[in-house]
This record gives structure tokens, C-alpha cells and sequence, in this order.
């Protein structure tokens, strides 16, 4: 019960901060929803975070992803294998294609995790590929590793950006 309480609030904390950097810096809240597997495992998950674009070059954008949270467990036993994590990184965008419906992504992030069942902390990286429509939509493939145990989670990821 007291992994729940703290699941809550540290997501309230995320979205009253993401609500505040959004209208001081009129920068995008992406959030997203994961299906994968790892290890013969079942796993879901999902992520809200703010995202800064930084520059533009050649129809390419760099944006900063200021502060990412997620949240992961798997389909059996949750309780014992969910895992948080708040990280930083960056995301690259390619010129938009297909009548400007479609762009490209490339993001890699990094940072602290907390593993809940196993009652650990660790490093995590998280590395992301995919397609964003009209810049609202988007669908990709992400790679999570997790120091603790060498642990790698596959996801197909859907998100939304507002």
C-alpha cells in the first residue's frame, strides 16, 4: 500500500510540474502507454514527461526532454516487479514527410530508477525509435535497461503529445 501512495504522488508532482513548466516555457506534455516483454514476461507501463524544443536545423528538431517519469510492471504479480524511474535526455525529430503528416524520432534518456520489488535503486537508459502524426500522435519501439540486474525491456509504445 505504501508503494501505491507513493506511486500517486509522485505521479500528482509530475503533472502539477509539468502544468507550471508548460505555461512558462509554452514547451509540449508528452505522455505514453507501453506493451512489452522481458524475460519470457508480460510487462506494461506508462510515461508522462515535458518536452523543450532547443533547436532547429536543416527541418530537423532537437528538443530537450526536460523530466520523464514511468512507471513499468508486469501483466503477473505486478506488485512485485513494478519499477519508476525519472529521467532526462533528448529527442530528435526529422523533416516532416508524407504531406507534413509524418515525422520521425530518434530520443535517448537517462536516469534514476527504483525497482520495487527487488527494493533496489538503479541507472536506466532508455532509447526509443519511431513515427509521430500531425505531431500530436506517435508510435515507436522502446529499449529500457536497468542496471540492476542487467534487466532489458522491449515495448511497443504509443504516445500522445498536448
Amino acid at each position: 500500500m505504501k508503494a501505491v501512495k507513493l506511486l500517486f504522488a509522485a505521479l500528482a508532482m509530475t503533472f502539477c510540474m509539468n502544468a507550471s513548466a508548460e505555461n512558462f516555457f509554452n514547451g509540449n506534455v508528452i505522455a505514453d502507454i507501453k506493451l512489452g516483454g522481458a524475460n519470457g514476461t508480460g510487462v506494461w507501463g506508462f510515461g508522462v514527461g515535458y518536452q523543450k524544443p532547443i533547436t532547429e536545423f536543416e527541418g530537423c528538431t532537437l528538443a530537450w526532454d526536460v523530466l520523464n517519469f514511468e512507471f513499468n510492471a508486469p501483466f503477473k504479480k505486478p506488485g512485485d516487479g513494478w519499477m519508476m524511474s525519472f529521467k532526462t535526455g533528448a529527442r530528435l525529430f526529422s523533416p516532416s514527410f508524407w504531406n507534413d503528416n509524418l515525422r520521425g524520432y530518434t530520443n535517448l534518456a537517462m536516469g534514476y530508477s527504483y525497482i520495487g520489488g527487488a527494493k533496489t535503486s538503479a541507472f536506466g537508459i532508455t532509447y526509443g525509435l519511431g513515427l509521430q502524426f500531425k505531431e500530436k500522435f506517435s508510435v515507436g519501439y522502446t529499449l529500457l535497461y536497468e542496471t540492476a540486474g542487467s534487466s532489458k525491456t522491449h515495448f511497443a509504445t504509443f504516445g500522445w503529445t498536448f
